[in-house]
C-alpha cells in the first residue's frame, strides 16, 4: 500500500524542495490530499470561495502525506491540532486569519491575476538568489538559528562572485532594473 501512495508522497515532497518558489492559489474546496499539497508550497493565496478541510480524521486515518509535519510550521500547533481533530471547513477568512493563506481575493480570475503578479515580482530578482533563499529557509526550520545563518553565509560566498551579483550592483550604480541571467 505505502508502495502505491509513494508518487503521491513524492510530489508533496518535490513541491517542498524543489529549487523554485510555488505559488498555490485556491479556488473552491482545498481538502485532504489539496491540503497536504499546498503545506509544500512556499506561498498560499485564495478566493473567497475557497474552503479548507484536513478531513482524515472524519474519515477514520491519519493524515500521511505530510501535512501534519508541515502545516505546524505555518499555522501554528493549535490550529494545526484543532483542524485534524474536528476535520471541519475553514473559510478564506478563517484560513487568513490563522495565517495559511498571505491573501484572499474576490473571485477565482482575481486570484490568478494576484498569482501571476507575485510570480513576476519573484521573477524579476536574481534566480540564483531565490532558489539559495528557499534553501536557507527549508533548512532553517529544522536547524538552530546558528545553523541557518551559517548556511546563508555559505550561499552568501558562492552567490557574490556570480554574475547576477554584479548584474546587480552595475543596474543599481547605473539606476537601471537589473537584467538577472541565472548566472
Amino acid at each position: 500500500f505505502r508502495d502505491r501512495l509513494q508518487a503521491l508522497f513524492d510530489c508533496c515532497n518535490m513541491l517542498e524542495e524543489g529549487r523554485k518558489p510555488v505559488i498555490a492559489a485556491v479556488h473552491g474546496m482545498c481538502v485532504g490530499g489539496g491540503l497536504d499539497m499546498i503545506s509544500a508550497c512556499d506561498i498560499r493565496l485564495c478566493s473567497e470561495d475557497a474552503s479548507f478541510s484536513l478531513r482524515e480524521a472524519a474519515m477514520g486515518l491519519v493524515a500521511d502525506m505530510g501535512v501534519l509535519q508541515r502545516l505546524p510550521h505555518i499555522v501554528g500547533q493549535g490550529c494545526t491540532r484543532e483542524m485534524a481533530y474536528t476535520a471541519r471547513f475553514y473559510s478564506a477568512k478563517e484560513a487568513k486569519e490563522m495565517g495559511l493563506v498571505n491573501a484572499v481575493y474576490a473571485d477565482r480570475d482575481a486570484l490568478l491575476a494576484a498569482a501571476q503578479k507575485l510570480a513576476s515580482q519573484i521573477a524579476a530578482n536574481g534566480p540564483l538568489a531565490v532558489m539559495a533563499t528557499k534553501e536557507v529557509i527549508n533548512y532553517s526550520r529544522m536547524a538552530a538559528v546558528a545553523e541557518g545563518m551559517d548556511m546563508a553565509i555559505q550561499k552568501n560566498i558562492v552567490l557574490v562572485s556570480s554574475k547576477d551579483a554584479q548584474e546587480a550592483l552595475a543596474a543599481f550604480s547605473e539606476k537601471r532594473k537589473p537584467n538577472f541571467k541565472g548566472e
